[in-house]
């Protein structure tokens, strides 16, 4: 059989990258030509990161050009362990030589092997495709962590309070001086639960929510931090405060009894190396002659439930050296059998402060009672500056949707007994305005509920603050129509409000977990919204390292806490389509090298589920949250089993596994034609299926050639027969639009994307949605609906991948963008449509407009690629491109008419199509 993908990709040609190294040279010439500009340096696919565990790191960057069809053919690398030597040029850590290689990313450091708390100052230069030198990039960094074990002398500490069922949050202070000038000042720190560090009375980063979650008991994150900025000369404070989170915490709403998940009570690990300009050294730990206290100002804090602080128990420069802590015990370090994984270094973006709002207006809903609302639905918290009376308790109560009488709906909030959700609660210290915001819980609202305040607060006097992994944002895409432009944006909205260390499924109700299914269902919009390599390079360790079960299936959710995850179809193959959107997208083996054991034990446990090549293991959920138009669960099971053999079969092909990778291609194969035999009827139906069903078999290549034309025709009527509203659940929506755009019937896919009835994507938009819904018809606009009713949930907005993908025709046709193709789908119902991508290469726009019969395509290639370009026309003959004929121009080659598109093979640079559409367009 032959694999298909949602579109056909081509595989890596390795030749095309080989890299050859020019050794023996003494000096290179210097730089020639100022076409090519090399930039945004990356190692780890991050920028300047601290603290990484990587002993090969990978490096990478951007090639800026303003000539066409530019291109590196070759680059050299300078790592030096300071900037002074980095400066002068001198690689003391790493010279690669001259490179002949046109790969600018995925490039492993192979210089000086890689020690504890080494920094490495890097560059990067090129030659172009004329043998012209580039300059110099400016310089990159990274700095390596704790290593090893025996590198931490720290020890985990907490406090003797015994948890009431919850322990309540700690506060953390060790006493050092410092008698010697200062080089630099480096803090390691992690912990069971959440921290804050604090030094000198100051906060120590900008990162929240640290450790991110995860598996405690196999790995736990450590975060690195340069602190030589708030050290002092002579007493030096350093001070936590520790918080619940998701290590102790209650929360989960299939756990009725109020226990914990992993641990009972917080603790901290925390080392501060700090280096003397005389070349001496400094070490502060966490151990017993640490100092704490529970009965700080922070009574309470829950991920879920929110916060309880009381300002009148505030400790003035508890953090500060001079504070007396007498009254404070020593803390206590853990038993030696305390459970805990493995310390790793944190790979992903921090869980960040991302911007702020501003609410639009504040109504006095019942006397006393005040209802801020804000015009986008967001995940975070709120900072508010309110004056009260001493002692006067104000609370914040956080929602999604308002009841009929203004004040905050709960109904979705899943509240279990015992357990208040989305509250915060503060206790004012004086008479006069008090400025407060939460450090350790989150909320998803777009609504605060005030109550406790004796007069009206003023509008300004509360900030909606966003809070979410710090992925960079990458693409964007506007039309014509305005409806599908605010689509647009709540997808990226509920991205935002479900990044936070995992992709969660809701940031509201006590549920909020990695489900695997949701992710994957989502993953191709979510890699044209954000940079989420680094992102999904953490999450799939917990994925496919940490939840993987024993019979070889990965859980329906990670971070997973025990056995009975699962197996759940097309949420456990997370485990296997994850990795490989990374690898298309980025063009990383190294995740396909990292977890391709645990991969393989999930064929194997696919192939020991199967009888006669069809998929007879546990279900699931099946098409989650469809409405009449899914699919048969035999057809899921089966479906998803040939999909995972396809992509398998590439991925062992291109880490070189070659034995494995035609074994894989051969049982997709069987799987496939089983799949056509049991389930395909002679008329082109699928069985016990409509729509899912045949979004599946489009997009997972199970289409046989000689049933194309039947098929097409039948998956149209289950189109009409619903009045072109999607009626797909969770698996079928992602692929709903894209199985339509490969079986030719566009038409049909721009009929559904712009359908304004319920249930649509454009109906929610309709009545004032500014986030995805969980359902099709989780509202209407003026009654909350309760229950398991999410209006953050991102599943459904998979339609992105259409607007990108097809509307927009940004593919690529090689992994990691190294060829692009572009190919617009362009229909009644849309007059222009612009859409641009930052690619791990560089920036991809297209950009189309038609006007009556005449259509302009404004195409941007980066350098260093390659692209296809599709260009609806009715005669080829008749495009132009900036202006005279396109085969004629420079760097465009006319390949075919192809579809009613006339196709060209374009370099890297700005391209200014035009055409005259053909009719049927």
């Amino acid at each position: 059989m032959k694999i298909q993908t949602l579109l056909v990709i081509a595989l890596f040609c390795h030749d095309s990258g080989a890299a050859i190294m020019e050794k023996g040279f003494k000096s290179l010439p210097a730089p020639t030509s100022q076409a090519a500009i090399v930039e945004q340096l990356r190692c780890e696919y991050r920028t300047d990161p601290r603290g990484i565990d990587a002993l090969k790191p990978r490096l990478g960057w951007i090639i800026r050009s303003d000539r066409r069809a530019e291109r590196q053919t070759a680059y050299q690398i300078l790592a030096a362990s300071t900037p002074e030597q980095l400066a002068v040029n001198k690689g003391d850590l790493w010279d690669s030589g001259k490179v002949r290689s046109d790969e600018q990313n995925q490039i492993e450091y192979t210089g000086q092997a890689l020690e504890s708390q080494m920094r490495s100052y890097w560059k990067v230069r090129i030659w172009d495709k004329d043998g012209n030198l580039s300059d110099w990039s400016k310089p990159g960094f990274w700095s390596m962590g704790l290593l090893h074990q025996e590198d931490w002398q720290a020890k985990w500490i907490g406090l003797n309070d015994t948890p009431k069922p919850w322990a309540s949050p700690r506060y953390l202070r060790k006493s050092f001086t410092v008698d010697h000038s200062i080089r630099r000042a480096t803090v390691y720190a992690t912990a069971l639960g959440l921290y804050e560090l604090r030094l000198n009375g100051q906060r120590v980063g900008d990162q929240m929510l640290a450790p991110e979650w995860t598996n405690y008991f196999k790995h736990v994150q450590v975060q690195t931090y340069d602190v030589t900025e708030l050290m002092r000369s002579g007493q030096n404070i350093l001070g936590a405060i520790l918080g619940n989170g998701w290590y102790c915490g209650g929360w989960q709403h299939w756990k009725k009894e109020l226990k914990s998940m992993y641990g009972a009570e917080p603790y901290l690990q925390s080392q501060l190396e700090i280096e003397f300009t005389d070349g001496t050294r400094q070490r502060v730990v966490t151990d017993a002659s640490w100092r704490g206290t529970v009965d700080g100002p922070l009574r309470f804090s829950g991920i879920y439930e929110g916060e309880t602080y009381d300002a009148t128990k505030e400790m003035p420069g508890w953090d500060n050296p001079g504070f007396d802590d007498a009254a404070w015990t020593p803390a206590k370090v853990a038993d030696a059998d305390l459970k805990v994984g493995r310390l790793v270094a944190q790979r992903n973006e921090p869980i960040r402060k991302t911007r702020e709002l501003k609410p639009v207006a504040v109504s006095e809903v019942k006397p006393g009672v005040f209802v801020f609302e804000f015009d986008q639905n967001m995940v975070g918290w709120c900072r508010f500056s309110f004056r009260g009376k001493t002692r006067q308790t104000v609370e914040l109560q956080y929602g999604e949707m308002r009841n009929a009488d203004g004040t905050v709906f709960l109904g979705n909030l899943l509240v279990v007994s015992r357990h208040q959700i989305q509250l915060d609660r503060y206790t004012f210290r004086t008479d006069q305005v008090e400025t407060y915001e939460p450090r350790f819980t989150y909320h998803g609202f777009q609504y605060v509920e005030v109550r406790g305040l004796t007069e009206k607060p003023d509008l300004n006097s509360l900030t909606g603050v966003v809070v979410n992994s710090d992925c960079p944002e990458v693409g964007t895409f506007t039309c014509s129509e305005p409806l599908v432009n605010r689509l647009a944006k709540n997808i990226l909205w509920s991205q935002r409000g479900n990044y936070r260390g995992v992709p969660t499924d809701c940031p509201q109700r006590n549920e909020r977990c990695g489900y695997t299914g949701d992710a994957n269902f989502f993953m191709r919009t979510a890699v044209f919204n954000m940079d989420v390599a680094a992102f999904f390079n953490k999450w799939l360790v917990d994925v496919c390292e940490d939840a993987q079960m024993p019979d070889g299936h990965f859980a329906d959710h990670a971070p997973t806490f025990g056995p009975g995850d699962g197996p759940n179809v097309g949420w456990s193959d997370g485990g296997i389509i994850c990795p490989y959107e990374i690898y298309r997208t980025y063009g990383d083996t190294h995740v396909i090298r990292e977890h391709y054991a645990a991969m393989k034990r999930n064929m194997k446990y696919l192939a020991l589920n199967s009888k006669d090549d069809l998929f007879t293991g546990k279900i699931g959920n099946g098409d989650w949250l469809s409405t009449g138009g899914g699919a048969d669960k035999e057809v899921l099971g089966t479906a998803f089993a040939a999909f995972d053999f396809q992509l398998m079969a590439e991925m062992a092909e291109a880490i070189g596994e070659t034995g494995d990778a035609a074994e894989f291609r051969e049982r997709a194969g069987k799987i496939g034609a089983a799949f056509a035999s049991a389930y395909i009827g002679a008329d082109g139906s699928i069985k016990k299926s409509s729509q899912s069903g045949f979004a599946l078999a489009f997009t997972m290549g199970l289409v046989p050639g000689p049933m194309r034309e039947a098929m097409t025709a039948r998956f149209l009527e289950e189109m009409r027969k619903f009045q072109w509203h999607p009626r797909t659940g969770f698996i079928g929506t992602p692929r709903l639009l894209p199985a339509l755009h490969l079986a030719g019937l566009d038409d049909a896919a721009y009929e559904a994307l712009m359908t304004k009835t319920s249930p649509s994507w454009l109906y929610p938009v309709t009545v004032g949605a500014t986030t995805i819904w969980e359902r099709w018809s989780a509202w209407n606009g003026k009654n909350a609906r309760g229950g398991m009713n999410s209006l953050n949930h991102y599943s459904f907005g998979a339609v992105g991948e259409y607007l990108y993908g097809m509307i927009g025709g940004i593919q690529p046709d090689a992994p990691g963008y190294k060829k692009i193709q572009i190919a617009p789908v362009i229909r009644d119902g849309l007059g222009w449509a612009n859409t641009r991508y930052d690619s791990i290469r560089g920036r991809i726009i297209s950009d189309w407009k038609r006007e009556g019969s005449t259509l302009t395509m404004d195409v941007t290639i980066p350098a260093n690629t390659t692209a296809t370009v599709f260009v609806p026309a009715k005669d080829p003959a008749a495009v132009t491109e900036s202006g005279q004929p396109a085969a004629k121009a420079d760097g465009v080659k006319f390949l075919r008419m192809e579809a009613h598109a006339a196709v060209y093979k374009i370099g890297s640079g700005k391209y200014h199509f035009v055409a005259n559409l053909p009719p049927t367009l």
